[in-house]
């Protein structure tokens, strides 16, 4: 049964690492087939671990946009505990949406 988990878990890392570029299959491949060799040792589930690189080789696929304006504001203050500066960015994103649907 633990081979079969492995077998299945190699199989998932190399469609995974499919998804990706070109220039970063082999890298990726290599490093992704030996964590799931040895993730028994370490006490992981190998199907965990290939499951892991599948979301990498999404996130890698995907274009890389950079946030601006009061989201950027938003993403730093997420976990902040001054609500008078997640507020700010409330009202200035509120703000912005109204001057929109005015113009």
């Amino acid at each position: 049964m633990n081979r079969l988990v492995t077998r299945l878990a190699l199989a998932v890392v190399a469609a995974a690492a499919a998804r990706l570029p070109r220039g970063q299959r082999d890298r990726y491949l290599e490093q992704w087939r030996a964590d799931v060799e040895g993730a028994r040792e370490l006490g992981l589930n190998p199907l965990g671990v290939a499951f892991g690189a599948a979301r990498i080789a999404k996130r890698e696929r995907g274009p890389v946009l950079l946030p601006i304006g009061p989201l950027a504001l938003a993403l730093r203050l997420r976990e902040s505990t001054n609500i008078g500066a997640v507020l700010a960015v409330m009202v200035l994103a509120n703000l912005g949406g109204a001057i929109l649907l005015v113009v």
